[in-house]
């Protein structure tokens, strides 16, 4: 980790806490996408490193009405990296991250439920490679043990991701190179984290 000098801010970044809290804005959610609705993403829609919306039949809502009471609760559609805010002491890994495509889920907003931290630029989406090569980043093992040194806990906050340390733009982009439709598998995220990132240096 000592290869890596940078912070969020030094690549005009930032993670905040999801906004919508379910319970406070339960008369405005929606088991299923309706007209007047926006995406509502929760961790149960992480999939092979993206979001797969909607997920019918599942016990989550999948929307949330649009309304001048929700308006404030929802961020402009664009890349996201997304991370569970509480991971299960069963997990291989703390940290675990996917990206959010608005290619995949067209919508012109999107709201991310509390128990999620969205990175971002300045509130809006970041460009596709970065987005793909900050959540190969966030899902290595390199990543996730330097992450358990200073958090015993399993609650991922959104000023610890703050506290850490992070590649150069140019190599979080050189990253998202490798990740196509689905996230490689821990093996070689690895690999491409000590090839692109470490040994390059």
């Amino acid at each position: 980790m000592g290869k890596f000098k940078n912070t969020l801010a030094d690549l005009d970044l930032d993670v905040s806490t999801g906004r919508v809290v379910d319970f406070r804005a339960r008369e405005h959610l929606r088991l299923e996408p309706d007209v007047g609705s926006s995406p509502l993403i929760y961790p149960c829609h992480f999939d092979n490193g993206f979001v797969k919306w909607p997920l019918l039949n599942g016990k989550k809502p999948n929307a949330i009405a649009m309304s001048t009471e929700t308006r404030d609760l929802m961020v402009a559609s664009g890349y996201y990296v997304l991370t569970k805010r509480f991971s299960s002491k069963e997990e291989r890994r703390r940290i675990v991250s996917v990206i959010y495509d608005p290619q995949r889920i067209k919508a012109t907003s999107v709201g991310f439920e509390n128990h999620l931290n969205y990175f971002h630029a300045n509130g809006n989406g970041i460009t596709p490679d970065l987005a793909k090569g900050l959540a190969l980043y966030l899902n290595s093992t390199l990543f996730d043990k330097y992450f358990r040194l200073f958090s015993g806990h399993t609650q991922v906050n959104a000023t610890d991701l703050r506290k850490m340390h992070y590649p150069t733009r140019q190599q979080l982009i050189r990253l998202g190179k490798h990740v196509n439709t689905t996230m490689p598998d821990q093996e070689t995220i690895d690999s491409i984290i000590e090839s692109k990132c470490i040994k390059d240096e």
